[in-house]
């Protein structure tokens, strides 16, 4: 792979980590400033209520619109923990989207301790 991360083609090599992205035009900027006045909480709660009410009468698109939304769409490198693993936390008391938030907090913590200096001399 070469500086640029391209290989003897031009096309990005195996590895290339990729860069961040075109940056949104001003016209996308735009158009989503428009979607989000016309859509504001309220109305966003009401269509999810609808989605929800749709999806207990049956509906198996509102059902997996939801399901993208609450538990995210199927992935090869993330799979759902089997059920056992989830009941044996939920026995144990162990709550584990607040261990991970704790765990957030905690790097957050000392991320912030280690760029503010401490321990440099």
């Amino acid at each position: 792979m070469s500086k640029s991360g391209r290989n003897s083609n031009g096309t990005f090599a195996e590895g290339n980590p990729g860069g961040p992205g075109r940056p949104a035009r001003a016209t996308e900027r735009q158009y989503m400033a428009v979607v989000m006045a016309a859509c504001d909480l309220g109305t966003w709660q009401a269509i999810v209520e609808r989605a929800v009410a749709d999806a207990k009468n049956g509906d198996g698109t509102a059902r997996a619109w939801l399901a993208g939304y609450l538990v995210g769409k199927p992935s090869p490198t993330h799979t759902a923990p089997p059920p056992t693993r989830v009941l044996a936390a939920e026995l144990a008391g162990i709550d584990e989207v607040a261990e991970e938030a704790a765990d957030i907090q905690r790097m957050a913590e000392l991320d912030a301790l280690m760029n503010s200096g401490f321990g440099r001399r």
